[in-house]
């Protein structure tokens, strides 16, 4: 399942630099196609589309990620997220940013702590 999120993940950030390089206009295109082709998709579906933990990771990020951006309501961005509803892939978000942290958090390093004996007899020798 890991190896699978990494290639996800890697052909997502592929995209992202491939996009970059389209006009303005090329994208607005591009955008009208595959609304187009989804909505085609949607009519010809009978069963709710079930996206793996990758899809849902890579659909959460992205949505608050446009809705940060563009400052749109929940309901606003139903224009964009056609599959599921807009707030399910915003909890999707939230119950991944608490995972993130409620976490441990591992030591990041530094001087290890020293035992309390070892403290006691240290502190005595000085006085």
């Amino acid at each position: 399942m890991g190896c699978f999120i990494l290639s996800h993940l890697f052909s997502t950030r592929i995209s992202f630099v491939s996009i970059g390089r389209l006009s303005q206009q090329e994208k607005d295109l591009e955008i009208l196609l595959l609304r187009h082709q989804l909505a085609v998709l949607e009519r010809k579906l009978d069963k709710p589309v079930k996206p793996n933990r990758a899809e849902k990771l890579t659909l959460a990020v992205l949505a608050a990620r446009l809705r940060l951006v563009t400052r749109r309501s929940a309901s606003r961005l139903r224009d964009v997220i056609r599959t599921v509803q807009p707030e399910t892939v915003l909890k999707w978000h939230r119950e991944l940013v608490r995972r993130k942290w409620l976490q441990k958090q591992k030591p990041k390093g530094g001087r290890p702590r020293i035992s309390q004996a070892l403290n006691k007899r240290c502190c005595h020798q000085v006085s």
